[in-house]
């Protein structure tokens, strides 16, 4: 694909930017997509990322290259991981030799081996199917990423967050907590495998608490933009009937619920900045943008995001490019200048009547 020009340098320098990546399987090569093209434009500069699942896996490999060797380095880490994803055998190797497009539409729920599959993991554990927590996602993390250099620099913060099983509380991993098993307890799903342990507790996939975890990130940043990048719908023109319907909409439903809800606490700080009650410098430091996956993308079933098929992989980067080229051309010059995400308008009215939004938020559809 060729490679597409990048804007004009601003005269004022390049915008720091602070990123948080969502969770959603191979869905989060969608967000390599994104990243890809973002990391080709001289105007940004990302000081800061949040990510859960595997969100938390592109945030680590960006971070890493961006620390070891600037955008360029990022880049080629990020295509590395998502190419090592695309090679391992799981049920992107039923899908040989189709096009990516035909993979995208491929109901892997409906195809044999994912029935088969479907069955055992309802009546036996990943304690009794891998009781020793073998992940093969340890190995291309371990050799990508040099964990003890995120730990020790400070060009860019990042954490990823994992639900304490035993406590249901949020964990927040920042830097210096940084690990490749942080990571892997981030992308913890119940069903797949046994939780991660980290000193002495036992950690599940960040999704349920926080996807991403928005707040932690935020207080260790300076002024600057925050763009959300999101896989997952919030809102869904029709109501399911079918029983994979209903649990795909239930999954989406809790893996983005607690996010939300702390957006919705950020934008009653908002509110109280523009009322005068709190400090805007202190406070209303950050500008929000979203970077939002298509309808194309959204039409796709849960079951997709188990979908490693490399042509499947870079169906979903190709359209995060698109998205993130589209979306700079339409909003790159608001960068440092205002926000495009009015978190205002997902305050519920009948809580806060008088509040009427500023602007009419980003899809969010």
């Amino acid at each position: 694909m060729a490679k597409t020009k990048a804007r004009p340098d601003s005269s004022h320098g390049r915008h720091k930017v602070a990123l948080a990546l969502q969770g959603g399987g191979s869905h989060g090569a969608f967000t390599w997509g994104v990243l890809d093209r973002m990391l080709e434009d001289p105007t940004i500069e990302i000081i800061g990322v949040t990510g859960t699942s595997a969100g938390a896996m592109n945030a680590v490999v960006l971070a890493d290259g961006l620390v070891r060797g600037g955008p360029e380095q990022a880049r080629r880490q990020l295509r590395r991981f998502w190419e090592t994803i695309g090679k391992m055998v799981g049920f992107g190797t039923l899908l040989w030799p189709l096009s990516g497009e035909t993979a995208a539409h491929v109901h892997l729920e409906q195809t044999p081996p994912y029935l088969m599959w479907d069955v055992v993991r309802r009546n036996l554990s990943p304690y009794d199917l891998n009781p020793t927590g073998l992940n093969p996602l340890r190995g291309p993390l371990e050799e990508l990423v040099d964990f003890d250099r995120l730990k020790q620099q400070h060009a860019i913060q990042v954490t990823v967050c994992a639900t304490n099983v035993r406590t249901s509380r949020r964990r927040v991993f920042a830097n210096k907590d940084l690990s490749v098993d942080a990571v892997l307890a981030s992308a913890c799903l119940p069903e797949l495998f046994p939780a991660v342990e980290i000193d002495g507790e036992a950690y599940w996939d960040g999704g349920y608490t926080g996807n991403p975890a928005l707040v932690p990130l935020l207080r260790k940043m300076p002024k600057c933009d925050l763009i959300i990048v999101r896989i997952d719908p919030i809102r869904r023109g029709d109501v399911p009937h079918t029983v994979s319907g209903i649990h795909d909409r239930l999954l989406e439903i809790s893996f983005n619920s607690a996010s939300w809800m702390e957006l919705g606490a950020l934008a009653v700080i908002l509110l109280m900045v523009d009322q005068g009650l709190l400090d805007r410098e202190r406070f209303g430091r950050f500008l929000f943008h979203c970077i939002e996956a298509s309808h194309e993308l959204e039409k796709l079933g849960s079951s997709s995001k188990l979908n490693n098929y490399p042509a499947f992989l870079d169906l979903l980067f190709n359209e995060g490019r698109q998205i993130a080229d589209a979306w700079l051309a339409k909003n790159g010059a608001a960068i440092g200048q205002h926000a495009t995400l009015n978190l205002q308008a997902m305050l519920p009215t009948d809580v806060f009547p008088e509040v009427k939004p500023r602007a009419k938020a980003d899809r969010l559809s």
